[in-house]
């Protein structure tokens, strides 16, 4: 007996049965409540919109499948320095790959790059939310923070871009223990 995997938040199935041979357009958009449940999945503040227009196409009939287009979002962040609300905006390009057997599209691309086509439906909105928050920074940061207003503990400052640039990197372990070996 197996558990049943939930609902996604934002689904829009697709019967691969009806793509034919010629591509096939999908438009999409999350609703009020999709995008609600997307924001606490995710940690969101809020996903204040999100849409898709992708194209559908086989590279081999039944076996593998391209799905390419953009998606777009707007959404609120938290500043990982002060949890301020912080907007962003994703307009990404896709090219997804999905093949019922990775080995099938060797002479396409590389097979670590596929995705598993495993059933005869594809969750297009699971696939455009997963995409969605990759192209998300993933520590947002509020460029205007004065650091002189923010009260971190003794002796820590927030230091800029500049000064991190700046900043003299320290060898890694590595580096230190291969400078140890000795010279062949």
């Amino acid at each position: 007996m197996t558990a049943m995997e939930p609902t996604p938040e934002f689904s829009v199935e697709i019967n691969l049965e009806s793509i034919g041979s010629e591509p096939c357009e999908v438009n999409m958009e999350a609703g009020q409540n999709e995008r609600a449940a997307l924001s606490r999945r995710f940690g969101l503040i809020s996903v204040d919109s999100l849409s898709a227009k992708l194209r559908l196409k086989w590279l081999k009939p039944g076996r593998i499948l391209l799905v390419s287009g953009q998606i777009a979002a707007d959404v609120q962040q938290s500043c990982v320095v002060t949890l301020n609300p912080i907007p962003a905006k994703v307009t990404e390009d896709v090219e997804i790959i999905f093949a019922r057997a990775s080995e099938d599209t060797a002479d396409i691309i590389d097979p670590k790059e596929v995705e598993p086509l495993e059933s005869e439906t594809l969750d297009l909105g699971e696939m455009v939310s997963a995409e969605m928050l990759l192209a998300l920074d993933p520590y947002p940061r509020d460029l205007h923070i004065d650091p002189a207003a923010l009260k971190l503990g003794p002796e820590v400052s927030l230091i800029n871009e500049e000064e991190m640039s700046s900043t003299k990197k320290r060898a890694s372990p590595f580096e230190i223990l291969a400078e140890l070996q000795p010279k062949s």
